[in-house]
Formats: C-alpha cells, sequence, structure tokens
C-alpha cells in the first residue's frame, strides 16, 4: 500500500467499492428469495420511478437542453385508483326482462355484467348469463335504457359477445378496456370490479392457475404438438360475493381476466384469462368475414 501513487489508490478504492457493491447485490437477492411473501409483498407496494424531461433552451445563445430527473413515489393505492379510473367507461351492467322495455326498470332482473374488448364496442361477457328468449338491455350514467343484442353465444365456449343497439337519438359513450399483453403470472397483484348498481372493488394477488393442453399445428400438415395455456385464474379474494362477467385488471388497470361460471367445474370463483377472451373473440371475427 505504502508504495501506490495517488492514482493507484483510488483506482483501488473504487476496485474495492465496486466488489462490496455486487457481494451486497447478490446477498439482498438471496435474502428476498428467502423472505416471506408477506414481506416482499409490502416491499413491491412501493414502485420508484425516475422521469425525464426535456426542457427547451432559456436563451438562443444556449443550445442545449437540461434533462430534469425526478423521483415519484407511487404506492397500490394509487394504482387501484388509476385502474378504476381507466375502466369506468368501459363497464356495463346487464339485465333481462320478458317484457317490452317501454314497461321500464320495474320488470327488469339483473344478471351480471359486461366489458366492452374491442374497438368496435363488442361486449364480452360470461356465457351462463344467456338463455333463450327475452331481452337484454342495460342501464348506462344517463339512466336511460338500452338494448342489447346477443353477437355470439356458442356452445362450449365460457364467452358470448354482445353489442349495445346504437341509438341515433341518445349517442352513448363507452370506451375499449385496454387488454393485458403480458401472461398472467402467480402472485401477481389484481384489481376486480363488480357490483349490481355500483361499482365494488376488491384487491388481492393470483393464487393459482388452471391449466390445458392444446393443440399446435406445425409446418408439417400431418404432424400436430401440444402446448399449455392458462385456462382459469384463481385470486384470494372471497367468492361469495363475486358476479359473473365482471373483469380482473392488472395494477396498471390493462384487464386480465373476466369472473365466469365454467362448465366443467363446480367452483365459483374463477376467472377466463384475457388470452382466451381474444382467441375466441379472433375466431367470432374470422367467422363473419367468412360469411361476408
Amino acid at each position: 500500500m505504502e508504495h501506490l501513487n495517488r492514482h493507484q489508490l483510488i483506482l483501488l478504492a473504487l476496485l474495492v467499492s465496486f466488489i462490496t457493491s455486487m457481494a451486497t447485490g447478490i446477498v439482498t437477492v438471496a435474502l428476498m428469495d428467502q423472505a416471506p411473501q408477506s414481506v416482499t409483498q409490502t416491499i413491491n407496494r412501493v414502485v420508484e420511478r425516475t422521469i425525464e424531461k426535456v426542457v427547451a433552451p432559456s436563451a438562443p445563445a444556449n443550445n442545449t437542453n437540461t434533462i430534469v430527473k425526478e423521483t415519484i413515489i407511487i404506492n397500490e393505492d394509487d394504482q387501484v385508483v388509476g385502474t378504476i379510473e381507466k375502466n369506468s367507461k368501459s363497464i356495463i351492467r346487464i339485465y333481462r326482462t320478458n317484457a317490452d322495455l317501454s314497461v321500464g326498470t320495474d320488470a327488469m332482473t339483473f344478471v351480471g355484467i359486461g366489458i366492452v374488448i374491442s374497438d368496435d364496442k363488442i361486449i364480452a361477457t360470461d356465457r351462463s348469463l344467456i338463455s333463450e328468449g327475452g331481452k337484454y338491455f342495460t342501464s348506462l350514467s344517463d339512466g336511460k335504457l338500452r338494448e342489447v343484442s346477443v353477437l355470439s353465444d356458442i356452445k362450449g365456449e365460457q364467452i358470448a359477445f354482445l353489442k349495445i343497439i346504437q341509438d341515433d337519438k341518445n349517442p352513448f359513450d363507452l370506451s375499449k378496456a385496454i387488454i393485458a399483453k403480458n401472461e398472467i403470472k402467480l402472485g401477481q397483484s389484481i384489481v376486480y370490479i363488480g357490483g349490481q348498481t355500483k361499482n365494488v372493488v376488491a384487491t388481492g394477488i393470483v393464487s393459482s392457475l388452471g391449466t390445458k393442453e392444446v393443440k399446435i399445428d406445425t409446418a408439417s400438415s400431418t404432424a400436430t404438438t401440444t402446448q399449455a395455456v392458462v385456462s382459469s385464474i384463481e385470486t384470494t379474494i372471497s367468492g361469495n360475493n363475486l358476479i359473473s362477467g365482471a373483469p380482473l385488471f392488472n395494477l396498471t388497470g390493462e384487464l386480465v381476466g373476466i369472473k365466469a361460471n365454467f362448465m366443467d367445474s363446480a367452483r365459483t370463483d374463477l376467472f377466463v384469462p384475457v388470452s382466451a377472451i381474444q382467441t375466441v373473440l379472433s375466431n367470432y371475427q374470422n367467422s363473419l368475414k367468412k360469411t361476408e
């Protein structure tokens, strides 16, 4: 040490600091992996995000941009509130009646919830809500009743598609829900929005994922392979008050599933993943193109 000059001492100090930081990071990751789930959930509730702002030069002579960085703390409460606000105009409540809609709400029966999943305002809901006979309608924020037509009620599918019949005299404002692009993960935080007359919110995590094997076409016309895909989502949210057709979101406000009564299960707390819903929607849209 005593034979080192000042530059060599600085380089040695930087090397020791780098090795110490690496060792600290490795130990921290190892401890996090072994920590109880309650501890890791608490840590993950706070997310730090750095935003860069480009500020225009203050004077013409100064031809440089200033990068201003600020750290914003986003907690889970803010994310849940944001999810509700993003999707308030994507959710409808579905009613059924055997009478004409002119009789008003006295003859209506609440059956479930639907969520707008396409740009042309197609609404996805639990297929078990749809039965033969009767009429379906919804009441939006303006209080007016609007008839809902059944677009697709495919036997063997968990999802049915609906659409509000357009009335030029009473236009309505609905927006498409943002569809999650990434597969849902075990342990992921989620937000449920239900309620018969108003939004009722519950939060939890994904506690289990059901899977099934599906056939995948290969380059060879005679050979097929199988792949495991997510077929159902189970959460820590109590199933007692879950409403069929009600949506499930992640903390960024993206749709990840819809509550459904599965035909092959007596469970009442399962959700159809959005990937499966999109597959059914794609098949429906392709069938329409073939008939055109």
